[in-house]
């Protein structure tokens, strides 16, 4: 491993330790002070919904509990189940339609859900990974795509990108049609996104036992796919008795032993006939 990239990764492991060790599961209220930054090494953050950063603190706009996602995403975790983008949200969108003429100055127009408070963003048509004028994805309406958002303003549209200045970051673009949408509660997307959860961990152990693909957009929409109608049934069924048991550890370590035992002993299952090609050359 490369010395410098040793460095980093050591720096975001001395960082996410001196988070963790403040006092944290504690509700804040607008002008609260919810983390000191003298505490960090890193001075690119990401600031989720309800967090401003003023010199060196961030300061809470609206009630709730201090979250933090590494390698530098704070927000602050509440009851209200409407989402607010913010600049480094993983989101999971829709396809309204498609505008503009010329290929460079044509974007796609993605829903984010009912629950928010901005409902669509532009993404455009070159912002995939690999893109050119001649080969891109050609998106229809309807169709999912898992992207990040780049930049929010107060009044103009939020932009969405599926690209990343880390090269080794390709999981966003478009999402297979075959695969299963579950909507979920924006505390329970958060948590399956929050290493040492309980929604984490059955994330993980799964995965390590199971192979499926999903994409947990932080709008409420998480995206399921194991190729095959039974055990994606199964998935399904999984994450939505997940969200049911509401972060009772005991509980979603039973669920999620009941997943891998029945997957485990799975009949024949039926391949999910799958034809989605959205990559495409010379695109009128």
């Amino acid at each position: 491993m490369p010395l410098l990239k040793r460095e980093m990764d050591m720096k975001q492991e001395e960082d996410t330790a001196a988070i963790r060790e403040q006092p944290g599961q504690k509700t804040s209220f607008p002008g609260d002070v919810v983390f000191s930054l003298d505490t960090i090494s890193t001075r690119t953050l990401f600031l989720g919904p309800g967090v401003r950063k003023e010199a060196d603190n961030l300061i809470a706009t609206r009630c709730g509990v201090l979250r933090y996602r590494p390698p530098a995403t704070f927000f602050l975790d509440t009851s209200d189940d409407s989402y607010l983008p913010a600049t480094g949200d993983d989101i999971v969108g829709v396809v309204v339609r498609r505008r503009g003429q010329e290929v460079l100055e044509q974007y796609y127009m993605v829903d984010f859900g009912k629950n928010t408070s901005r409902q669509t963003g532009v993404l455009p048509i070159l912002a995939f990974k690999g893109a050119t004028k001649r080969y891109r994805p050609n998106l229809k309406k309807g169709d999912l795509v898992y992207c990040r958002v780049r930049k929010t303003t107060v009044d103009g549209p939020v932009r969405l990108t599926c690209t990343s200045n880390n090269t080794k970051e390709q999981f966003w673009g478009p999402l297979r049609r075959t695969g299963a949408l579950y909507r979920a509660k924006l505390s329970f997307v958060r948590r399956c996104l929050t290493e040492g959860s309980a929604e984490h961990s059955m994330i993980m152990e799964v995965g390590a036992k199971f192979p499926f693909e999903s994409a947990v957009g932080l709008n409420g929409r998480i995206w399921l796919y194991t190729g095959f109608e039974k055990s994606q049934n199964l998935l399904y069924l999984l994450f939505r008795d997940a969200e049911e048991a509401n972060g009772d550890v005991m509980l979603i370590k039973k669920i999620t032993g009941r997943f891998l035992q029945e997957t485990a002993t799975l009949g024949d299952d039926f391949p999910v006939e799958d034809n989605t090609q959205y990559w495409v050359t010379r695109v009128a």
